[in-house]
């Protein structure tokens, strides 16, 4: 199924509900289009309200239902205009494991991986994946998608990226800013690969970005908030650049979230190879297959012990 030709869901059946947010106010759906094969993910959001539309927010257009009153704190349950009232709808087809285990709510356990345990469990998990896994970001890379959201560009093959705006942001409301750098070189995959040879990429990424945010949107670096994660969601080198008041994902907190004047500062001034000799912490989902394969390392211990 072409998801471009999608002009409604009608005959969509709804299989199972993943994930349901009340403060980044999404839900996330597992089902099927009729007479297609393989499950969808479908995720819907809500819109932030434009500025504009206040007026008629906030007019005889809404009309309300008391929900509760106490004191000077006042409850209403609203109905508002239906233009006013769009959601963004974001369809993952045809979605895999790995898509449905991220979509779905589940707790989240913490990783203390040492340099050996990366290249025992961690290292051998990124290699096992497909390259197909990450197609999606070759296409962007060769310009055979996404063309129309590039923000900037610097076509440099060693310190060059793309910067594009994350699905994450509506590009409307700029205290969610949230945009995605991706590097044109294919040989990183990950933190860990990062060492002195990689600083003027690095550098160059924050310059060239920050400047770019800037001229574009007004938005000053200190404003922003620019990243790296580990574990990352796919293995191609990326880096995030949020607002500073973005706080809509667990993607900015601590196990995760690695701040890119950190990084750079680790390998210039404390060791050139300083992310593949240290230890580092991730959480991980209970569902994810990396936390799958650290368990299957266990295992083997765990019997040994317990035999008789």
């Amino acid at each position: 199924m072409d998801m471009k030709t999608l002009t409604s869901f009608k005959g969509f059946q709804v299989e199972k509900v993943l994930g349901d947010d009340s403060l980044t106010k999404h839900v996330a759906v597992l089902g099927r289009f009729e007479g297609c094969e393989g499950q969808a993910i479908v995720k819907v959001s809500r819109r932030h309200f434009a500025s504009d539309s206040i007026p008629r927010l906030l007019s005889d257009e809404t009309k309300t239902v008391l929900h509760f009153e106490n004191d000077i704190y006042t409850k209403f349950d609203a109905n508002v205009p239906s233009d006013l009232a769009e959601v963004t709808v974001d369809v993952v087809y045809p979605a895999s494991a790995k898509h449905i285990a991220k979509a779905t709510d589940q707790e989240f356990v913490m990783i203390r991986e040492s340099p050996e345990l990366y290249a025992e469990v961690t290292k051998a998990y990124i290699e096992s994946l497909p390259s197909s896994s990450i197609q999606w970001v070759y296409n962007i890379l060769e310009k055979k998608a996404e063309t129309e959201r590039l923000l900037f560009e610097d076509p440099d093959p060693d310190t060059g990226f793309m910067m594009h705006p994350d699905l994450k942001w509506d590009q409307v409301q700029l205290t969610s800013l949230y945009c995605l750098v991706i590097c044109h070189r294919r040989d990183i995959k990950s933190l860990r690969d990062l060492n002195s040879e990689h600083l003027p990429l690095l550098r160059n990424i924050r310059s060239k970005a920050v400047a770019a945010i800037q001229e574009r949107y007004g938005i000053g670096e200190e404003k922003l908030r620019i990243f790296v994660h580990y574990q990352p969601t796919y293995y191609h080198f990326h880096v995030h650049f949020a607002h500073t008041s973005f706080c809509g994902t667990m993607g900015t907190a601590a196990g995760q979230a690695h701040l890119l004047d950190d990084v750079i500062d680790n390998i210039a001034n404390i060791s050139p190879d300083y992310y593949a000799k240290r230890e580092l912490h991730f959480t991980v989902g209970e569902a994810h297959p990396l936390l799958q394969w650290y368990n299957k390392r266990k295992q083997p211990a765990e019997d040994e012990k317990s035999a008789p």
